[in-house]
């Protein structure tokens, strides 16, 4: 008898355990309901904030050729210390999301032979070490001076950047290598970047696969074949980012003039859907232009000029080229993102001037609009006609305007 009391107690128990535990449960629902419902319509309500939260932007800037020539190595000396050179466009670049330079010279160094001259360069590690310290966040190494320390030189350049997290693209250590478009993805816009350039002043036939050339190398022309490359490489990176920027080492040095296969090409990679087309080689600006097919646009910038430079002579060019050696600009603009379409917005182009004194000494580079009378008087082209007024002129001719928006 006890035993079959102690049975129905617990069994008592276990159906009033089961009987809270059903009448919690239902008391949850209806609460969970109640509360759902309740939120239903304040969730409408905080959907535009969250699509603002979906809205992204990477301000970005571009410069061109950094080329660096024997002038500047004089006046550097064999430490190699920067003295101050980019001192003044540095903000430009460490306060952005992402900056592109074209590595005109390879950084071979020591080991090779270090050459500032004769149009056959190399670069010690400290020049690569201050590119990096100026905030540049990726470079295209596919223009005439790629090869001019030989393979070596060019994975001694590609190894370089690779330790310091740089992107580099147009020229590549393997076949392979270049299977792999350099992408990098910033505020979840993702860019891809190539490089192409119509020759190397030391030819590699035997590995002109690893340098993105544009050109056959035997007519010295842009042919179906080096088309399709192209296209098959535009293709892949589209796939696989937002952005897709072209740097094209092209053109005619000395003139603001573009010739027609820089036409036929910037036509091309607009087709292909290219986002942004970066010129470089004519050691000047080029003019700025939308092109548009099919609905879809594309910036081209004919030439950026060149960035960095060390020739007060400039032979090669008359006294107006030779002045505009050492005219280029920084081009800032934005990519924004909203709803999954990506746009590009606030362009604007900044003049800079690439000064060095009577002795060649004291280089620097320098915004415009920090290029007062002083400096402007003790540039040592000044008496040859590098005024402030001769470098906005420029700008005022060869720019569209609507791609200048601060200059004074």
């Amino acid at each position: 008898g006890r035993r079959n009391r102690k049975m129905k107690k617990t069994k008592h128990k276990k159906s009033f355990k089961i009987t809270c535990t059903l009448l919690l449960l239902i008391c949850i629902t209806i609460g969970l309901y109640h509360f759902l419902n309740k939120d239903h319509t304040s969730n409408k309500s905080v959907s535009k904030p969250l699509n603002k939260e979906t809205k992204k932007i990477v301000n970005a800037s571009f410069i061109g050729d950094l080329l660096y020539e024997q002038p500047y190595y004089d006046w550097i000396g064999s430490n190699y210390n920067d003295k101050g050179y980019y001192d003044l466009v540095k903000p430009y670049f460490l306060n952005d999301d992402l900056t592109l330079a074209n590595m005109e010279v390879p950084i071979g160094g020591s080991e090779l032979k270090i050459s500032g001259t004769g149009y056959s360069f190399n670069a010690p590690n400290e020049i690569g070490e201050h590119v990096i310290s100026m905030g540049i966040d990726a470079v295209n190494l596919a223009n005439n001076h790629a090869n001019d320390a030989g393979i070596e030189g060019r994975n001694n350049t590609i190894n370089f950047f690779k330790q310091h997290n740089i992107l580099t693209t147009g020229v590549y250590e393997s076949k392979d290598a270049r299977q792999h478009i350099p992408t990098k993805s910033i505020n979840n816009i993702t860019f891809s970047f190539l490089g192409y350039t119509y020759k190397t002043n030391k030819l590699d036939y035997q590995n002109q696969d690893l340098i993105g050339y544009y050109r056959n190398l035997d007519t010295m022309k842009l042919d179906n074949n080096h088309k399709e490359i192209i296209k098959n490489e535009v293709t892949q990176a589209k796939l696989i980012s937002d952005i897709v920027i072209v740097s094209v080492h092209w053109g005619n040095e000395f003139t603001y003039t573009i010739n027609n296969e820089q036409k036929e090409l910037a036509n091309y990679l607009n087709e292909l859907g290219v986002d942004v087309i970066i010129g470089h080689h004519s050691h000047c600006i080029q003019p700025i232009e939308w092109l548009e097919h099919n609905n879809k646009k594309t910036l081209v910038v004919y030439s950026l000029g060149s960035f960095v430079s060390a020739d007060n002579q400039v032979t090669r060019a008359n006294q107006e080229f030779a002045n505009a050696y050492n005219i280029s600009m920084i081009l800032q603009m934005d990519f924004i993102k909203e709803n999954n379409t990506v746009s590009i917005a606030n362009i604007n182009c900044i003049p800079i001037i690439n000064y060095y004194n009577h002795n060649l000494e004291n280089f620097k580079l320098i915004p415009v609009d920090q290029y007062n009378n002083d400096i402007e008087k003790t540039h040592n082209r000044y008496s040859k006609g590098l005024t402030k007024d001769f470098i906005i002129n420029s700008f005022n001719n060869v720019i569209d305007q609507q791609f200048i928006v601060k200059n004074k």
